[in-house]
């Protein structure tokens, strides 16, 4: 990977970005209820633009993810892209509840009346706004504003990318959000009668065990490690094999 960065590139990017053929890159991974038999049943699939493909399909040489900047202009770009795909067939996009991974400033943005002004109200209900942690904490005064406003509208609003230790801190109510999403790490002391884990359980009875969602899960494991604290809703390649054996696609 190239490690100078210049405006002409950045340019460059942009242009390739403006032309490139999104929905090829565009992804759904489900978000499903899972029974202690692991049975699943979908709630809803997250939509998102799965930037390793995208890197691919423009055969960019830029590491966007080593660049917090760059990565975060991307997604602003990419937000709007996404927003414009799904409004020129909304109905074929919203017809079963999806999920759909925003920036703040992409919120309160132009781009976003837009959107709204083209989905059904009842569909609205059906549609979750998933907002990430680190965007929210970056400003926080400008994510009150947007997330008061989506809600407004009819949109439920996520926190996504929270860790277990960071989702002990958080105060659900003071951050007015419907959803979490906490990130499965294998790492994590598999006692569940550690001081952690315990603490976790309380913080899932607190917030809704139907309110939050173990993300990242990989394998069988990191279910019932979910569903042990209280979890009930799941994401990962295990909910992805359960749901599509068959699927050549991964996520």
């Amino acid at each position: 990977v190239k490690s100078g960065f210049n405006v002409a590139r950045l340019a460059n990017v942009e242009r390739d970005l403006e032309r490139a053929d999104i929905q090829r890159v565009m992804r759904r991974q489900p978000i499903c209820v899972v029974s202690p038999a692991m049975a699943v049943r979908k709630v809803f699939d997250e939509m998102y633009i799965n930037i390793a493909h995208l890197r691919q399909l423009l055969k960019m040489d830029v590491d966007f993810l080593s660049n917090r900047w760059l990565f975060k202009y991307l997604t602003q770009l990419l937000d709007l892209r996404m927003l414009d795909l799904i409004r020129q067939n909304i109905s074929r996009y919203v017809e079963s509840p999806i999920s759909l991974n925003l920036n703040v400033e992409t919120l309160i943005s132009g781009r976003f009346a837009e959107f709204d002004a083209m989905v059904k109200p009842s569909a609205k209900v059906s549609i979750v706004i998933e907002v990430p942690v680190i965007d929210v904490f970056a400003d926080i005064g400008a994510f009150h504003v947007a997330r008061r406003e989506v809600q407004r509208m009819g949109y439920r609003v996520c926190l996504d990318g929270v860790s277990v230790e960071s989702f002990l801190m958080i105060d659900r109510e003071r951050l007015g959000v419907d959803l979490v999403k906490v990130q499965w790490n294998a790492d994590i002391e598999s006692d569940l009668n550690s001081k952690e884990n315990k603490d976790v359980i309380k913080a899932v009875s607190s917030f809704g065990s139907n309110r939050v969602i173990l993300c990242r899960c990989d394998n069988k494991e990191a279910v019932q490690y979910g569903q042990a604290l209280g979890i009930s809703l799941f994401q990962g390649r295990y909910i992805d094999s359960l749901i599509s054996p068959n699927s050549k696609v991964e996520n």
